[in-house]
């Protein structure tokens, strides 16, 4: 008896064993996470970026299920489910490789369970991979939407996430291979930045979630020290390619030309001259060491401009006056830089790239530049300047030569593009990207994102269709957008409603390549120009009171206004566009209520509150240009342009709220817009009445 006693009580223990390991796993064979039955695994060999991303997941877990579980670096199947992180390039795997499922090449990935081993794996060919991974987990079963952080985002509670037994998210290596965002007149975002920690970072991890890899920037040397600034370092944290702006050679501008020889070599500084190769060298030199030293991931750019954003015959007094010989001159320096940067890093054939912006675009498309070719070089195509179309340098572009092409467009513009309003819209990109890619392989692209807050919407766009081109669809995704933000019951109507926004805008001439619609829009900084030109001359009538702006290299091109008559154009095309903006507005406001909750305060922000603003500025540009046409009313119509610029004002600054609290202070001080400029304008010119 005493044996069958010990038999029962053994197979009892047992009995409690089996259940207590079953605990995660339901009856349909799937399995659930619940508070204190799943940890996540993630190797001590693992890399930063991986470890930061992993602690990134821990927290999602703790918004949703207010509950943060361990990160161990043992798998322990007998505490229930293990949510494994697996990066193949790292040296010291968790688990044996040969039990993982295929992966495709760079940055692939998969996230996949094993209900008998009570793994979920979190699988990723490389670092950025695996980072894509967890973010993916994060989005797919937490529910945690990629533009969290500039949404508005509230977590709905969950006290349990079921994992489903087939589940299988796999993802190929992406299209494009360098996936960039150029944050630029970051007039509101760089004071907004200094705010928090949260500020200054999270908009890297979006990035991450989104699945992109690379940021521009200006020039991230600094002296005398070899390293880095700070803004560049930051990359390396969360596992970011760093790359250079088109007037960037080498990571270095020539404005930092000075600081260079008084702060490292402790010299005055020698004249820049063309005729001065070795010092030139000498400047290079020390800013890809600086980049190699730092070990930073780098996507090098070769360049040969001038100070900041000009020609370098602006810069340079032995500089030649013709188009053949100034071409002449950046071939032999594109080359220079090449050969150098190989011979630093050590890599015969490096990926580096070339951008042919603006003179660069025109001596290429006459045939004089002749940048250099291979299996990693990047030629870079810029949409056309201020109305972002293909340039005549990509329409003639000679497909036979072995490069790989790139694509820098616009969201924004500083000089007459959005800023404080989105305008160009994902369907003018989703053209934009296309044509390039019937030119040749695109595998560099970049957007000029502005102070990103604005055009997060087009971002994510731009994000899903470098992935994967064939598949994209921006109605589509549209769709898809408005569904995970706003909601499946209104999903439809509110991309609608993004649609007829973007097309509610004045295009002020037709469009002049083929195929494409909205060529020329007129986005709120050219109602900026608008008010500061007519501005200087309001006591004196001209019926084309608009100029182009610095550096224009083609004839009015700043406003595309057709006709001869620049003011009656503009009456004519603000009265539409405020009519279909406002009819936007309104229809925006009727939905605002129907929407949930938790979806209202990024509609407002996004959707609502730009077609309200763009509502009144067209009124106040309207009743501004009347007012400088017709002097008998010119008091009544400026008292109008006051109250609706205002209105305009109060609708952006009403979003000012939590994190975005003081987004528009950088309005108010040195801003591109600087909406208070501009009423203090309208209230002289009322007061000189």
């Amino acid at each position: 008896m005493k044996n069958y006693g010990r038999l029962f009580t053994s197979f009892l223990i047992m009995l409690s064993f089996i259940s207590a390991s079953s605990l995660a796993i339901n009856a349909d064979s799937s399995l659930t996470l619940k508070a204190g039955n799943f940890q996540i695994v993630v190797s001590n060999y693992e890399v930063g970026p991986v470890k930061l991303a992993v602690e990134t997941l821990s927290k999602d877990f703790e918004k949703v299920m207010h509950y943060k579980p361990e990160i161990s670096q043992k798998a322990d199947n007998a505490r229930g489910v293990d949510i494994v992180v697996v990066n193949e390039a790292t040296h010291e795997l968790l688990i044996d490789k040969l039990s993982l499922r295929s992966l495709d090449g760079f940055e692939s990935h998969r996230v996949y369970c094993d209900v008998l081993k009570k793994r979920i794996y979190l699988h990723g060919k490389d670092m950025r991979g695996t980072i894509y991974a967890l973010y993916t987990f994060s989005e797919q079963l937490l529910e945690v939407p990629a533009l969290w952080y500039f949404s508005s985002w509230e977590p709905q509670y969950k006290k349990q996430v079921t994992i489903p037994s087939d589940l299988d998210y796999y993802q190929k290596s992406p299209q494009v291979r360098y996936r960039a965002w150029f944050p630029n007149d970051t007039d509101l975002f760089e004071p907004w930045r200094k705010l928090s920690k949260e500020n200054d970072e999270l908009w890297l991890e979006t990035m991450l979630r989104l699945k992109l890899n690379t940021v521009e920037l200006e020039a991230t040397v600094t002296y005398p020290d070899y390293k880095l600034n700070r803004g560049a370092a930051l990359l390396r944290k969360y596992g970011l390619i760093l790359t250079s702006h088109h007037h960037v050679a080498c990571n270095n501008n020539l404005m930092n030309w000075e600081g260079y020889w008084r702060k490292v070599r402790k010299v005055d500084p020698p004249k820049l001259l063309l005729s001065d190769e070795k010092s030139l060298r000498e400047f290079w030199q020390y800013s890809i060491e600086t980049v190699c030293r730092d070990k930073q991931e780098n996507l090098w750019q070769i360049s040969f401009r001038g100070i900041n954003d000009q020609p370098f015959w602006a810069a340079f007094s032995d500089a030649p006056e013709t188009d053949k010989e100034r071409a002449e001159v950046i071939n032999r320096m594109i080359r220079i830089q090449l050969n150098m940067i190989k011979e630093v890093t050590g890599e015969k054939d490096p990926f580096v790239r070339m951008t042919f912006y603006d003179e660069l675009s025109d001596l290429l498309a006459k045939g004089y530049l002749q940048p250099p070719t291979g299996e990693n070089m990047l030629w870079t195509f810029v949409a056309g300047r201020r109305d972002h179309y293909p340039y005549d340098d990509l329409v003639a572009f000679d497909m036979r030569k072995q490069v790989k092409l790139g694509y820098y467009m616009n969201l924004q513009f500083t000089s007459t593009g959005a800023h404080l309003a989105p305008a160009e819209g994902p369907w003018k990109m989703e053209f934009n990207y296309r044509y390039v890619n019937t030119r040749g392989p695109l595998t560099f692209s970049v957007v000029n994102v502005g102070n990103l807050r604005e055009f997060v919407m087009e971002m994510a766009a731009n994000a899903r269709m470098m992935w994967n081109m064939q598949t994209y669809d921006t109605d589509s995704f549209l769709l898809d957008f408005c569904t995970q933000y706003f909601g499946k019951k209104h999903a439809a109507e509110v991309a609608a409603l993004y649609h007829e926004y973007y097309y509610a805008y004045w295009q002020q001439k037709p469009s002049m390549f083929p195929g494409m619609e909205r060529q020329f829009v007129f986005q709120d900084l050219r109602y900026s120009r608008v008010f500061d030109q007519i501005g200087k001359r309001f006591q004196d009538f001209s019926s084309d009171p608009l100029y182009d702006i610095g550096f224009e290299r083609i004839p009015g091109r700043t406003f595309r206004i057709e006709g001869n008559n620049q003011v009656d154009s503009l009456i004519a095309g603000m009265e539409r566009a405020a009519v279909r903006f406002s009819d936007v507005s309104r229809r925006c406001e009727d939905l605002l209520k129907q929407l949930p909750k938790q979806s209202q305060c990024f509609f407002r922000d996004n959707l609502a509150a730009p077609s309200h603003y763009m509502a009144a500025l067209s009124r106040s540009l309207y009743h501004f240009v009347l007012a400088y046409k017709n002097v008998d009313k010119r008091a009544e119509n400026l008292d109008v342009a006051i109250n609706q610029l205002e209105e305009a004002r109060d609708i952006l600054y009403a979003t000012q709220k939590d994190v975005f609290a003081t987004w528009y202070a950088g309005d108010s001080l040195n801003g591109k817009f600087n909406i208070p400029a501009k009423l203090k304008l309208l209230y002289k010119l009322r007061k000189e009445i």
